[in-house]
Order: C-alpha cells, then sequence, then structure tokens
C-alpha cells in the first residue's frame, strides 16, 4: 500500500471521495484491454473505488462525450485515446483541464513534444500514457553496420539495391511518414503561437523548407533510385518481413509481424545529415482524458492520474510493447532495445495537429506528392503551393 500511495503521490494526488463506482471507456482491445482491467482492479484494491471499464468504438467515444456528457451520462475517464481525436470534444468543452491536478514534477517527466500533444487552445487537456510513429528499422542480418550519418544510410541503401534485395522502401507517397524530410528541412503544417496552440491559417506546406524536403523525396526515387514507383506500405511491409529489405521507415506496430517473421531487427532515428540536420516526423500520443462534467471528479482525477504513472506505463509497455510517454519509464526500459529506438527516434518527434482543420489537410498534401514523384520533372514548389491553396479553399 505504502509503495503504490507513493507512485502517486508524485502526481499530487487529491483527498479521495466516497467510492462512488467510476466508469472507463476505452476503445482498446486484446492486451491493452487486459491491462486497463488489471489496473483499474489494482487501483479499487488500494483505494477502494471500483471502476467499470467498457468498450467502445473510437468514433463512438467522440459522438457519445459530446452529445451525453453535458447531460451527466457519459464515462468520468477515457482512455486510452489518440491526441489528433480530441479537436472536437477540447471545443465542445466536455475536457476537464488536466493542469489543475498534475504537478510540475509529472510534467517534467514528460517529454515537451507529448505535453504539446494534448495541449488544446493553451489547456493542458489530457496526460500522455505512451506514444507511437515512424523510425528507421533495420534489418540487422543485412545491415551489419548500422549507418552513421544519413549519407551513409544511402550509400548502405544503394549497395543493398540488387536484383534480389532493395537498401531502403517505405510508403513514400503517404504525407503522414513522407513528413520527415519537410520537418527536417523547416516545413510545418500549421504554426504554433507562443502558448503552443495550432493556428490554423498559418501554414507552412509550401514554404522553402517543405520544397526542400519535397526535393529530397524526389532524390530518394531519382537521384539515388532507391525507391521504386510501384512502392506504397504494403510493398515495403512485405519485402521487410520475407527478409528481402535492409532498412524501413515504419512504426512499432509492425515489429510483432517482423518478429514473427524471425528478422533480428534495430531500431534507430534515421541518422542526421552530415551538416547536422536531424530527421524526424510525425508522432501520435494516446493520453487519458477526463470528463469535464463527471460528479465524480476527484477519484476521476485520480484514476486517470493512476494509470498515466511512469510505473503504469511500464507495465504497458512490457504487456503490449506500448513506447512510454514517461522519460522516466522510458529510462526503466532501458533493456528493451526496440523501446528505447524507437524513444530515441520520437523525442523530438511533431505531434500530429490535434485541430479539426487538420482534416483538409491530408487529401491536397496526398495528391501533391502523388503527382511530385510521378515524374522526376515535376515542379515541388508548383503542386505545393496548389495543395495549399486548396487547404485555404477548403
Amino acid at each position: 500500500m505504502k509503495k503504490l500511495l507513493l507512485a502517486l503521490s508524485m502526481l499530487a494526488v487529491v483527498g479521495f471521495a466516497a467510492a462512488q463506482e467510476l466508469t472507463l471507456w476505452t476503445y482498446v482491445d486484446g492486451a491493452a484491454l487486459e491491462w486497463l482491467e488489471s489496473e483499474a482492479a489494482k487501483f479499487e484494491a488500494a483505494f477502494g473505488v471500483p471502476v467499470s471499464v467498457a468498450r467502445i468504438d473510437l468514433g463512438e467515444i467522440k459522438q457519445k462525450m459530446l452529445l451525453d456528457a453535458p447531460e451527466g451520462e457519459a464515462a468520468d475517464v477515457v482512455a486510452p485515446i489518440p491526441h489528433d481525436q480530441i479537436g472536437e470534444m477540447a471545443t465542445g468543452g466536455v475536457l476537464a483541464d488536466m493542469s489543475f491536478y498534475a504537478t510540475s514534477d509529472y510534467l517534467a517527466g514528460l517529454s515537451e513534444q507529448a505535453k504539446l500533444a494534448f495541449t488544446y487552445n493553451g489547456q493542458l487537456v489530457g496526460l500522455p500514457m505512451y506514444v507511437e510513429g515512424p523510425a528507421l528499422i533495420v534489418n540487422t542480418d543485412l545491415v551489419s553496420d548500422v549507418p552513421a550519418t544519413f549519407e551513409e544510410m544511402v550509400i548502405a541503401a544503394q549497395d543493398l539495391t540488387t536484383d534480389d534485395t532493395f537498401g531502403f522502401l517505405y510508403d513514400i507517397s503517404n504525407f503522414y511518414f513522407s513528413y520527415v524530410w519537410m520537418n527536417a528541412k523547416g516545413g510545418y503544417v500549421f504554426e504554433r503561437g507562443d502558448d503552443g496552440s495550432l493556428i490554423s491559417d498559418a501554414l507552412g506546406l509550401n514554404n522553402e523548407g517543405a520544397i526542400a524536403g519535397a526535393k529530397l523525396m524526389k532524390d530518394l526515387r531519382y537521384t539515388y533510385e532507391l525507391i521504386p514507383p510501384s512502392t506504397d506500405y504494403s510493398v515495403a511491409d512485405t519485402l521487410f518481413r520475407d527478409g528481402s529489405l535492409g532498412m524501413i521507415y515504419n512504426g512499432p506496430w509492425a515489429i510483432p509481424n517482423y518478429k514473427d517473421a524471425g528478422i533480428k531487427v534495430q531500431v534507430l532515428p534515421i541518422p542526421a545529415a552530415a551538416d547536422g540536420t536531424q530527421f524526424s516526423g510525425f508522432m501520435g500520443v494516446q493520453g487519458v482524458l477526463l470528463n469535464q462534467f463527471s460528479d465524480n471528479k476527484v477519484n476521476a482525477a485520480n484514476f486517470a492520474k493512476w494509470i498515466s504513472r511512469s510505473d503504469a506505463q511500464v507495465s504497458l509497455a512490457e504487456q503490449t510493447g506500448n513506447i512510454p510517454a514517461s522519460q522516466s519509464a522510458s529510462q526503466q526500459m532501458a533493456d528493451d532495445p526496440v523501446i528505447t529506438g524507437f524513444s530515441a527516434a520520437l523525442q523530438n518527434a511533431v505531434p500530429m495537429p490535434n485541430i479539426p482543420e487538420m482534416g483538409s489537410i491530408w487529401g491536397p498534401m496526398g495528391d501533391a506528392l502523388t503527382i511530385i514523384l510521378e515524374s522526376a520533372d515535376s515542379d515541388p514548389a508548383a503542386e505545393l503551393t496548389r495543395a495549399v491553396e486548396k487547404i485555404n479553399g477548403n
């Protein structure tokens, strides 16, 4: 009991109210759902507050929170939920400001990017639990010496590109993955204000950095001859599982399949370029939300902090392979090279914008990348400008 109370002390536990049952909505299943149910049972055993866990589809959770929370008929806590799904709920006023409950010690244990993911209009509306996003995954049977620079990575990939093997592939026409090159060169989706809020009408998708990133993508296809036009996610993923691909840019969700296929992997950030350019792309953050209209908010806040504490993130990582959002939790997982590799790659990654306007980005940017990559003679500046005009029009 003392150990449990100590774990919560870092999160500024407020006094527990009477043991009224809490409700938790979640969209996860499998091992993640089992972990949630286990944590709910531990919480009840420690503090006498029962927690009812109900699984609901993600889209339904959002709608029910918006419609039912003000009527007092929604769950007290929602977890985990992707940060890029919170915009409508935050705008609708159904999410509590978690900065009231989280201490500076707890927040200091998170990366700045993880905190930004759940920042909406300057408020912290969720507590991060784990992060996810792509990193460089290497087949160590094909690439014995991991490249130290981006230039070395390209050379190693070219050496491996033969009639039977490929050096480096990924879903290049997918803006989610290819944002890594634009971000590295200075492109961005939305500008951020001083309070961390995103400015929806300040786009950086056709600035000099974004254009330079698009040109680098063209180089990967036409100058370095690494990524054929037929390459999409399925092609790259299948070749890596077959042992025919040396390096892929993919996320932690792919690791179980690679291990099942017997592929020995190493995970790391895309190596920095010789001129010091760092490469980091998008990341997602999953966290816990508190219903602003809960009539059991004291216990709900304590349970939210319970399942986002560092020890909980460690046990979740051990059961599911999810990458902890807490830096101290990541350090406790130092013996797991996959988690360590993704943690390093996502340390400075950009949280996918969590405002509703992000929905207008994917289509125009996907179309632009497809056209840019169709021909060595395409004009990235013109296509990205066209995409921004479409986005602004939307």
